[in-house]
């Protein structure tokens, strides 16, 4: 992988999705929390939202890597309002890599 942005967006099944490369700026998986507290904040602009919690694992000859990624699909009712979203989105990740960083062990 070598696009460094934290939240982008795709298009799945002819919807939108916000795509949160949430591994590369935290070093670790986004926690149930977390992601409850994403939808609930979504849930203020959408009538539903659909977020999916992932964890790859990419392979060639040279490298080894695991991918944590949260997708949000957006219905296809946000039509539009891709861009605002992903602003809602991307801070949410910030706010919660913060939190976690600041965590000593």
């Amino acid at each position: 992988m070598t696009d460094s942005t934290l939240v982008f967006t795709e298009q799945r099944d002819g919807r939108s999705q916000l795509v949160v490369n949430f591994g590369v700026f935290s070093g670790r998986e986004a926690t149930e929390a977390e992601i409850f507290r994403l939808g609930q904040m979504l849930l203020d602009d959408l009538e539903s939202i659909e977020i999916i919690a992932e964890r790859r694992f990419e392979f060639d000859h040279e490298v080894e890597a695991t991918i944590h990624q949260v997708r949000v699909l957006l219905p296809r009712s946000a039509k539009g309002r891709t861009g605002e979203l992903s602003v809602r989105v991307e801070d949410w990740a910030r706010e919660a890599i913060g939190e976690r960083s600041h965590i000593a062990p």
